[in-house]
């Protein structure tokens, strides 16, 4: 018999929070349409927390659009539109929040 333990590791590539420099963080909330389930909202979720650069990702069905903290010196914002439109919704209107 042979058991294999299989882990979850942290992702190597993102730097943890004790990492990062609150103060180059942005906070922006981008309008997603195409949302129509939890599992859509899942989806990008999941999509935007694997993404570099981003510590942050709160997902609004009701609302349809996502909050999101990210620092643009890791990565752009078009790039975070750009992962929204590859899995299947439209990201639209982004509103700059204050942190």
């Amino acid at each position: 018999m042979v058991v294999l333990l299989l882990g979850c590791a942290e992702n190597p590539k993102k730097s943890s929070r004790a990492d990062v420099n609150l103060a180059d963080n942005v906070f922006v909330e981008v309008s997603i349409e195409g949302m129509s389930c939890m599992a859509c909202v899942a989806k990008v979720k999941n999509t935007l927390s694997d993404l570099e650069g981003i510590y942050e990702v709160k997902v609004s069905l009701e609302n349809k659009n996502a909050t999101i903290q990210y620092n643009p010196d890791n990565i752009a914002l078009d790039k975070i539109k750009q992962a929204i439109d590859e899995i299947g919704y439209k990201a639209g209107a982004v509103k700059t929040l204050s942190q």
